[in-house]
Order: structure tokens, then sequence, then C-alpha cells
């Protein structure tokens, strides 16, 4: 059984409802740690991220709720950092002098959109086309490649424990309505993303959220999930839970689709840090 959820959002970012509802909710569904992870602040307007001024009442209720549930629930306190390379520096300043337990790394933007600001690829449909015509000329396979290399460059920047949606960039793509995935040069670059992340020690989430969405599959698909296994690189389960009932959404598909490829073990966060555990 799963029992494991580290990828969560609440009312601090673009998630629905208290952190405490989500504790709550993990204990129904029988898990035995839920790690909270809001949107790290971003260095531009937006309004999915964190704000920065919000930081230390975030950091604090995660402390309470932790003492709160002591013995029943392990509470962890995370963060997803939207890597953009070039706005790192700015938002690593806000995010590092507050000690996290684990952070997850994400990527979201990619480019520029027309109002110089970075470009979200993953909001709507319309917004993935727009982006595809107007930064890269229609050619998809342009942007598959940069998607792919700023998650390289995140791997390389070495600050994050896990790796989110490592195939987010397909988030679109259901039914390979802009590419296939059997296709050689979109297989090359995963491989090459996946060996980065192997040198790099990050661990990939398995991300349930994939069957919400228009893809129908998680994040990411079976066949990378086997080649992570292959290359050694950990794994663990993640909801990527935007509202409380979704703590544990898909977790027997999940299971399945893990054991069916091989896997027995997966990083759970302990005292100590980071360990393989069987499941």
């Amino acid at each position: 059984m799963l029992t494991t959820s580290y990828h969560t959002h609440n009312r601090y970012c673009d998630g629905e409802g208290e952190i405490a509802e989500y504790l709550e909710a993990a204990l129904a569904a029988g898990l035995e740690a839920l790690g909270v992870s809001s949107h790290s602040p971003l260095a531009f307007p937006n309004d999915y991220a964190m704000r920065a001024e919000d930081l230390p009442a975030y950091c604090a209720e995660v402390e309470r709720l932790r003492r709160a549930y002591a013995g029943r629930l392990r509470v962890h306190l995370g963060m997803e950092f939207d890597y953009i390379p070039e706005h790192a520096a700015d938002m690593w300043a806000i995010v590092a002098p507050l000690r996290f337990e684990y952070l997850i790394g994400g990527i979201h933007y990619i480019g520029h959109a027309a109002a110089g600001t970075p470009w979200v690829f993953d909001l709507t449909r319309q917004g993935f086309e727009q982006g595809l015509h107007e930064i890269f000329g229609g050619d998809v396979r342009a942007l598959v490649a940069a998607y792919y290399e700023r998650v390289r460059g995140l791997a390389a920047w070495s600050r994050v424990a896990i790796l989110a949606h490592i195939d987010h960039i397909k988030t679109w793509n259901g039914d390979g309505r802009y590419f296939s995935e059997n296709e050689g040069w979109y297989r090359d670059e995963v491989e090459a993303t996946l060996r980065a992340c192997a040198r790099s020690g990050l661990i990939v989430e398995v991300n349930t959220s994939g069957w919400r969405g228009s893809s129908a599959t998680p994040h990411p698909s079976p066949w990378i999930i086997r080649r992570c296994l292959d290359l050694e690189i950990p794994l663990v389960v993640t909801a990527d839970a935007h509202c409380p009932e979704h703590v544990a959404a898909f977790y027997p598909d999940a299971e399945a689709l893990m054991r069916e490829a091989g896997c027995s073990a997966l990083a759970v966060l302990r005292e100590e840090g980071w360990r393989m555990e069987r499941f």
C-alpha cells in the first residue's frame, strides 16, 4: 500500500482548502505521511503562487500542525520551487533563509510571452497553442527540446530533492495531438534528461494528477518509469493534490502500475532524510 503523499497545494497558493483539511483527508485515506508543498513565490506578477509575505505564516502553520498530529501522521514542511533560470537567483533568495525539509522542483515556464513575462505552458490548451506558435513558430519539437533542456538545468542546479512531473510537457498531448512519445527524437530528449537525474541523485516523482488531466496518463508515462528503474533512479508516488480529497487520488492505479513495472521500493522521508523502503 502507498502510504505517503508529498506533493500537495492548499489555500496559500492555487490549492483549495486549509492545510488541516489535507491532513484529515490523509488520515482518512490511511496515509502515514503528508508533505505540504505550496508553490514558491515568483519574481513576477502571477495568480497561482504563494506570496512572499505569507511564507512565515505558512511555515508556522505547518510546524503547529506537525506538533498537533504527532503520533498520528508525519507532517513535512516542503515547497514546490518553480525553476526559471533567469529568475532563479532572486527566487532562491526568498526561499533559502527558511528551513524546509525538502523542495520539489518543477518546470511550468519556458521562454517569454509577448508582454516579456515568462510563458506558462500548462494552464490552458489555448495558452499552450498560443505560445507554441508565437514563441516557437509552431515547431513542437523545438518546444519540447527547450522544455527538457530546462529540466536538465534543474537537475544540475541540485537544490531540490524531488523532480516534479518530469514529462509535464505532454499535458495537452492526449492521443498524441502534438507529438508521439515513440519518436526517436522525443525518446532521446527523455533519455538525456533521465541520465541527468541519475547523475544528480534526484528523486523522480510518479505524479498521479496526470490521470485527472487531458492526457489521462500519469507523469511520467509507464515507459519512462521503467527506464527510471533501469537507471536506478529513486521514485516516489505523489498526488499533486489541489484539494483535500485528492491527497491519495489514483493511488491504487499507481501501485498496480509500479508493481507491474517491477518497482518494489520507493523513497520515504524520515528524520534522518530520504531512504528507500519496500512497499
